[in-house]
């Protein structure tokens, strides 16, 4: 009996629902609903640029090495017993001297090359050392050991020289090149045997 009454209810509601949406939808006039669709292209310039590749010779048969020197200043200490600030500024304290020491060892870098009349270093190895630290500076003297080297023979990048790029991503990426010819290389990347 009861769940006579309670679908006789729900029938009798969903009637009542359904004759107002039909009175909402007959007494609705003057709707007018128009919809564009267009397709634009813009007249715009469009670049296309080919890459430059240049090979690098080695101006010097030996190795040879280059110093200067720096100093990194850190942020005070707060005055506080506050332990999250004082790990913040902890954090903070080491970023400024790793990056300062980054910016020492690009400085070694240039100051090597221009001393050098080279345009860059190959294979550099750095090595930095403390001098001595008064509190908030520390003195370092940082040494750069490398070839320096030339760019030469710019040119616009052909077919050969992507075989290259490819075997030195695939050397970049950490993994052993089995085989390649220039061939596959040119057509396409995929071609190229790694594991």
């Amino acid at each position: 009996m009861k769940t006579k009454f309670l679908l006789s209810v729900t029938i009798a509601v969903a009637g009542l629902l359904a004759g107002i949406s039909a009175f909402a939808q007959t007494t609705v006039t003057g709707v007018n609903v128009t919809k564009f669709e267009a397709t634009s292209v813009e007249a715009q310039p469009k670049m296309l640029i080919t890459p430059i590749a240049a090979d690098i010779t080695i101006i010097q048969s030996n190795s040879s090495s280059f110093k200067t020197q720096g100093v990194i200043t850190i942020p005070e200490v707060p005055d506080t017993k506050d332990l999250a600030k004082l790990e913040r500024y902890a954090a903070d304290a080491k970023q400024v001297i790793m990056d300062g020491i980054e910016e020492l060892k690009a400085k070694a870098l240039f100051e090597f090359a221009e001393s050098a009349g080279a345009d860059l270093i190959v294979a550099p190895l750095f090595s930095v050392v403390t001098d001595k630290s008064d509190g908030r500076n520390i003195y370092l003297t940082v040494k750069v050991k490398g070839y320096p080297a030339k760019y030469t023979n710019f040119r616009n990048v052909k077919p050969a020289d992507t075989t290259i790029v490819y075997i030195n991503s695939a050397l970049s990426s950490g993994k052993n090149v089995r085989s390649i010819s220039t061939t596959e290389a040119v057509q396409a990347e995929t071609k190229l045997e790694v594991k």
